[in-house]
Formats: structure tokens, C-alpha cells, sequence
């Protein structure tokens, strides 16, 4: 889990915890342009948000990206206690 603040941190966050590169140079299994594509296509709704990356229940060898925004956080902290309800 990951708290992301910008669209820098979501693609080096992206790069490490979904495809698994650091900046070591090696070969790369996307074009950049690819990578743009699909980086835009699951980026977040909004920022701040905390992003994870999850081994898919659904297809094997795949991972599942989610992430969680102010408001459901809130909620959170609120049925926990940890925020007083207004």
C-alpha cells in the first residue's frame, strides 16, 4: 500500500510495485508509449489517494490495482473512532 500524491509518484510507485523494475536498465516488455497507455488508463481518479497492487483472484499470474480516496478513508477513520462525526 502506497500513499500517492502526484502522477510522478503513481508511475515510480507503477514501476515497482506493478511491473516489478527499478532503475536498473534492462529490457523492457512495453514501449514507452505502451506504458504511457497503460499507465493512463489505470491511473487514479484523484490525488491524494493509497494505491495497492493485489495478486488477481480472477486471472493467474495477473495483478488487480486498487486504490482508496479521501472520502472512503474518512469513512473509515470515522467507524473506527479514530475521527470525531460530525
Amino acid at each position: 500500500m502506497q500513499l500517492i500524491s502526484n502522477d510522478y509518484e503513481y508511475r515510480m510507485w507503477m514501476m515497482e510495485a506493478y511491473f516489478c523494475q527499478d532503475s536498473i536498465e534492462g529490457d523492457k516488455l512495453l514501449t514507452e508509449e505502451e506504458l504511457d497507455d497503460f499507465l493512463f488508463e489505470y491511473r487514479p481518479q484523484e490525488y491524494p489517494c493509497l494505491g495497492t497492487v493485489t495478486p488477481s483472484k480472477i486471472t493467474a499470474l495477473d495483478y488487480d490495482i486498487t486504490f482508496f480516496y479521501r472520502q472512503q478513508i474518512s469513512e473509515w477513520a470515522k467507524s473506527m473512532g479514530l475521527l470525531s462525526i460530525r
